[in-house]
């Protein structure tokens, strides 16, 4: 008989001794690997580097670290919360809220662009839409790649980020007046997806 199995399905390739019992032969029980399955649960730690692209005026850093999990439909579709932490640079200059520490919650989709079957780096995209306490709205879309096996990679992207930051201006007369700011980032994302 012959038997055809995909290159991702096999471990590794060895020569037993007929007459000796296997792991497998000695076990009622049927080998699982989780790891392969492109169903459950799924849970990613990322973290973002990113900076305002204001023209005409002040701009503002950040960076934070995300936790997200959710479930896995296949590999063109995940969805998942996330929670995370964010510390803002330049915060004096550009926003009301003299506190640099920040907590987004976020609702994100995700999914390979392109079928992994047979390949180790694929495009992949995600999109979170919630918001930022301490600030306010928060959408990031985000395009990149993913290095390594389907239930297992590293993750590096681009993201464009759209927020409501509680920002202020400086009146004719000298006082500070705060505004919610609509401001957009580039940020840069790496994370190890599992």
């Amino acid at each position: 008989e012959i038997y055809v199995y995909n290159k991702s399905e096999i471990r590794k390739i060895t020569k037993v001794s007929p007459t000796l019992p296997t792991a497998r032969n000695n076990s009622n029980e049927q080998f699982n690997d989780y790891a392969k399955y492109n169903t459950g649960l799924w849970y990613s730690i990322e973290t973002n580097v990113g900076y305002s692209i204001n023209v005409e005026d002040e701009n503002i850093g950040f960076v934070d670290l995300d936790i997200v999990g959710g479930y896995r439909f296949n590999e063109y579709l995940r969805l998942g919360l996330g929670f995370g932490a964010r510390y803002y640079i330049n915060n004096d200059e550009y926003r009301s809220d003299n506190v640099e520490w920040a907590f987004p919650l976020f609702f994100n989709v995700r999914g390979n662009i392109i079928p992994s079957k047979y390949r180790n780096i694929v495009p992949f995209y995600s999109f979170d839409i919630g918001g930022v306490c301490r600030d306010g709205f928060m959408m990031r879309p985000t395009i990149g790649v993913r290095f390594g096996e389907p239930r297992s990679a590293f993750v590096l992207g681009l993201s464009y980020m759209g927020q409501s930051v509680k920002g202020y201006y400086i009146s004719e007369l000298g006082e500070q007046i705060n505004k919610n700011k609509f401001t957009s980032f580039i940020a840069l994302k790496l994370g190890y997806e599992f």
